[in-house]
């Protein structure tokens, strides 16, 4: 497994028993057939390319990492099934059944910075997370259990909070995440309905028609961060997202954006927004 992954350009992976893991969603273990003797692949997945996107986050500017994860899993699950067909062995991301940037924390790929998010020391918290739940373990994966309770901290240099639009976040001294006291500009662009005025300034002053960046950004990591080596996130970039440029998106190209999942709409009204003048 650990020469399947570094072959797919990923090179940030760790193993951790999932007892030591925070359970959040009991019945995809359950469901899938696995229990606390099992184990979980921790993996990172950078996204970052050299392009910087103009009004759009980063992480929506590259295509759909669901899709990227779905061809990985379908890969992966094969390959090592057919080594060990008595296995179990799964991959999730994102709707997992555990506390993803807690394990990745506490496996040693990164450390929790004040914004919540994990911050891998050469790609920054320009990362998405994912895993393998499985009944392998080291000799079968080739991958060492790692694990600490003891993990390297957060700065704390205020950068972020500072930075913060919204008032979100608030420095804390320990890696529990966020803090939040209002509502973070990246949710603000992914609303349905009518925004407030407050919501549209906020969008128009800081130029973005979906997610945002800022406390990623300002973070002394993110200043040596390297670019993503895995090709996916390499190519079909949108640097800038206009309205024409959406226009003439079909729909299999509109549903491969991350973006798609709130709809035309949603983004068509920020686009309208940010371009009206008054």
């Amino acid at each position: 497994m650990k020469d399947f992954l570094i072959s797919r350009g990923i090179e940030f992976f760790s193993l951790i028993p999932l007892k030591k893991c925070k359970i959040i969603k009991e019945y995809l273990l359950t469901n899938n057939g696995f229990d606390e003797n099992d184990n979980a692949v921790m993996m990172l997945f950078p996204y970052r390319s050299e392009q910087t996107p103009v009004n759009i986050s980063v992480y929506a500017s590259v295509p759909d990492y669901h899709i990227f994860i779905k061809e990985l899993a379908s890969e992966l699950e094969a390959y090592m099934l057919s080594k060990y067909p008595s296995a179990r062995f799964k991959m999730f991301a994102d709707h997992s059944p555990i506390d993803e940037v807690h394990a990745s924390c506490i496996s040693g790929l990164g450390f929790i910075g004040d914004n919540g998010l994990l911050i891998n020391e050469k790609y920054s918290s320009f990362v998405f997370l994912g895993e393998a739940i499985t009944s392998l373990g080291p000799s079968e994966t080739g991958i060492d259990f790692s694990y600490s309770e003891d993990v390297k901290g957060c700065l704390h240099c205020g950068k972020c909070a500072r930075a913060c639009p919204c008032g979100c976040i608030v420095p804390r001294d320990e890696c529990s995440g966020i803090s939040p006291k209002a509502q973070c500009l990246s949710a603000i662009t992914q609303k349905k309905g009518e925004l407030s005025v407050d919501e549209i300034k906020l969008m128009k002053n800081n130029n973005t028609v979906w997610g945002c960046d800022i406390c990623q950004s300002c973070c002394p990591y993110t200043i040596s961060a390297e670019a993503t080596p895995i090709e996916y996130f390499r190519k079909n970039i949108i640097t800038n997202l206009t309205s024409e440029a959406l226009d003439k998106m079909s729909e299999e190209e509109f549903l491969s954006r991350p973006f798609s999942w709130r709809g035309r709409g949603v983004v068509e009204r920020n686009l309208r927004l940010l371009n009206d003048k008054e």
